[in-house]
């Protein structure tokens, strides 16, 4: 009786899964942190996303052609700025993807990377996932970070402030809490 692909497939990803498994024990890694003083924060910055032109910020990689757009999927690279006009300074990019998750209303799951390229944040990331409602508000949870947002907790409350066919703009209030001096060392 011969076997089916389907089964030496199986077979495959077991022994893989047993040989990484063994990998990971036979080595072992310790390490000690100090994460130093905590600081807690609060800053606001404004997301610019363009829609149309050369200058476009989103692009739908997935259109299901259901009601209320459900199962469609888009990919972002949206500027952050100071201010809510084109002409405030930058201060970084959003970068994510958008999953409109509701069968019934105008909501998805937002999960973002928000990268500070300038200002005292620079070089550094906030990663954010949450849900955005129809009417454009949405309360996401800081999940972490880098750079000087290194074990980075909180949260981004955002608020629609224009909107047409071209783009918006949204002020994202920024409550964030990290720690000063992270200080991270393997232990042989």
């Amino acid at each position: 009786m011969a076997s089916s692909p389907h089964s030496s497939s199986h077979l495959y990803f077991f022994l893989a899964f047993f040989l990484l498994l063994a990998a990971a024990t036979a080595f072992e890694v310790t390490s000690e942190f100090e994460l130093g003083q905590q600081r807690r924060i609060h800053f606001r910055v404004y997301f610019h996303e363009t829609f149309l032109g050369p200058d476009n910020t989103t692009v739908t990689v997935v259109n299901m052609s259901l009601p209320n757009t459900f199962g469609d999927v888009d990919i972002f690279d949206a500027v952050l700025r100071t201010g809510p006009s084109k002409r405030s300074t930058e201060v970084g990019r959003a970068q994510g993807a958008n999953f409109h998750t509701s069968q019934r209303d105008q909501a998805s799951l937002i999960p973002l990377v928000l990268s500070f390229t300038a200002g005292d944040f620079c070089d550094s990331t906030l990663t954010v996932i949450g849900r955005l409602d129809a009417s454009g508000k949405a309360d996401r949870a800081i999940v972490g970070g880098t750079g000087v947002f290194q074990f980075a907790w909180g949260n981004v409350v955002s608020k629609l402030v224009t909107s047409d066919n071209a783009g918006l703009v949204a002020a994202f209030d920024i409550y964030v809490v990290y720690y000063d001096d992270v200080r991270l060392t393997a232990i042989a």
